[in-house]
């Protein structure tokens, strides 16, 4: 096992564009019985835009599709890739057929797969996806591959961030003080128990909330939680 990280670790390091990323992970998939390997990843921000770098080696017309038909927003392995610390493993189902997605999937010979989500302390985001025709993943692969995909999703996310288009540069730069109302805000506490628990007065909690939310550039302050939980800021 040492050895297969370890050969991989080094063609990875020598990565100089998102192209010979996703030549390592082809070759990565193919030893581990897949034919196809993608990794898509995203910044938090802006929200309504926010830069993306995806990768495959998937037929051009079906990242083509996957594109233009916004498949992300309903692809169910990413989604629950997204929800889950682990790697996911997935197959079309029974009534395929049924699905314009999964129809489109089945067309282009993509049937069975991983899928693994990373996450960068920059707030980015990714997910690699292995999948192939044939053969869904058994419980006995599933075991003997699940830290291999979990590794595999790690090392292409921190080999695909330098070529990440940067977001329009972001510094909240907030005080001790409305950090702390920050946190305790995202815990659900009211501004009177806020009060109660920082020793201040509620006006004072206030005050800081309203600047929180400014300077997150938020309309309110559950937006300005949430935004801050995008950035890692909780």
């Amino acid at each position: 096992m040492h050895d297969f990280l370890q050969f991989w670790l080094n063609e990875f390091s020598r990565s100089e564009n998102p192209q010979h990323v996703i030549s390592v992970l082809t070759r990565a998939a193919a030893t581990l019985g897949y034919e196809y390997a993608a990794y898509g990843m995203r910044r938090p921000f802006p929200i309504s835009n926010p830069p993306i770098l995806m990768v495959s080696n998937y037929p051009a017309r079906w990242q083509e599709r996957y594109i233009e038909a916004r498949f992300a927003n309903i692809d169910g392995a990413v989604k629950a890739a997204l929800g889950s610390d682990r790697p996911v493993t997935w197959s079309a189902p029974a009534n395929a057929s049924k699905s314009a997605f999964w129809a489109e999937a089945l067309s282009f010979g993509i049937a069975h797969g991983w899928s693994s989500a990373s996450r960068g302390a920059d707030g980015a985001i990714g997910v690699l996806t292995l999948s192939r025709t044939q053969d869904p993943i058994d419980t006995a692969e599933k075991f003997r591959n699940e830290s291999i995909v979990h590794w595999l999703a790690n090392v292409a996310h921190a080999s695909m961030a330098p070529f990440l288009p940067a977001a329009d540069e972001f510094d909240p730069d907030l005080t001790r003080r409305e950090t702390d109302v920050l946190k305790w805000t995202a815990d659900g506490k009211t501004a009177y128990e806020i009060a109660l628990i920082l020793s201040i007065s509620e006006s004072t909690v206030n005050f800081h909330v309203k600047n929180i939310v400014s300077k997150l550039g938020s309309t309110n302050k559950i937006q300005a939680v949430a935004k801050a939980a995008l950035m890692g800021m909780l």
